[in-house]
């Protein structure tokens, strides 16, 4: 996860460095807003009625789709929430290997309620957002859906944070104290979303020093892109150097100088960005690619179709026949 608001503030200064019609050309000047799809496509799932003041949603829902909840806390408008999730909707769709993904299913929420969610420091090393699970489920019960991931857009000042998790239902939590203002800022937004995306599908920091507790999920060199040792990488990506330039064993990632990743510079380095490197790099964008074909395609995959795939990532299985 990022590290320090600074950190932020850096990445920002960083991109507005950059002529604005590179990072136009890369992210956001797309030049439509991103609309609500309204069309029924044949074989597809009915939505049921939802309040149009509170939901926004799909008029169908794709079976096996990957659905994005998007939530506000403490926007007072769908103006104001439209825009941002826009945001970072186009940074998603601008990057692989969610460019090539078309099954989305992107549902808004925008409560009436406030007080869903409370920025919390006892017990944390930087101020993160909580949310009360009984509330927020009873938004989410309304809605109909396979794995999905709750990203929550909130208006109060934290540490941006995600559950780092492979297909289970999760969590990001974005602070986004305004709405972003200009292409460099939408540029570092967009990028520190595309970092906490990663986590929350189980990419692990490229860098050592992730804000985690000891015990979280984000330490363990467990794959894709961090490896215990450089003897684990050779097997887990050793047939791609060579192949792929960018492509090596570096050491530092999961917060341990000794443990081995695949890129110097990606989006799951925020410690040391390169505007060199706005994608996720070889090896996690496969892992990411073969996450998206096996468990949100309309086709079943079988577990004969990529058997070491499943054998390293057991709770994908579920995906498969």
């Amino acid at each position: 996860m990022l590290r320090t608001h600074k950190n932020i503030f850096f990445l920002a200064v960083i991109v507005a460095v950059v002529a604005v019609s590179t990072i136009a050309t890369f992210f956001f000047l797309r030049g439509n807003k991103i609309e609500y799809d309204a069309s029924v496509p044949r074989g597809e799932e009915s939505q049921q009625a939802l309040d149009p003041d509170i939901y926004h949603a799909p008029a169908a829902a794709y079976p096996r789709g990957l659905s994005l909840i998007f939530l506000a806390d403490g926007y007072l408008s769908w103006n104001e929430f439209d825009r941002d999730t826009d945001t970072m909707l186009r940074a998603l769709k601008s990057t692989e290997p969610w460019s090539s993904y078309k099954r989305y299913n992107i549902y808004r929420i925008l409560p009436k309620e406030t007080g869903l969610c409370s920025v919390e420091t006892a017990n944390e090393r930087k101020p993160v957002l909580r949310c009360a699970p009984g509330k927020i489920n009873a938004y989410l019960g309304n809605l109909t859906t396979g794995p999905f991931k709750l990203v929550v857009l909130s208006r109060r000042d934290f540490q941006s944070w995600a559950n780092v998790v492979r297909l289970t239902d999760s969590g990001i939590f974005m602070s986004v104290p305004r709405s972003p203002q200009g292409v460099a800022d939408e540029g570092a937004t967009g990028v520190l979303f595309l970092h906490l995306v990663g986590h929350a599908f189980g990419l692990k920091d490229e860098e050592i020093f992730p804000v985690a507790k000891a015990h979280s999920a984000v330490m363990r060199p467990d794959g894709p892109n961090c490896a215990p040792d450089k003897e684990t990488a050779k097997v887990w990506w050793g047939d791609l150097i060579g192949a792929e330039p960018a492509v090596g064993y570096f050491k530092g990632c999961s917060g341990n100088r000794d443990y081995i990743k695949p890129t110097e510079h990606s989006l799951m380095n925020l410690g040391n960005f390169s505007l060199d490197a706005l994608t996720y790099g070889p090896v996690s964008e496969e892992y990411l690619s073969k996450v998206l074909r096996y468990c949100f395609a309309e086709k079943l995959p079988d577990i004969s179709d990529d058997p070491n795939f499943f054998a390293q990532y057991q709770e994908l299985a579920a995906c498969a026949q």
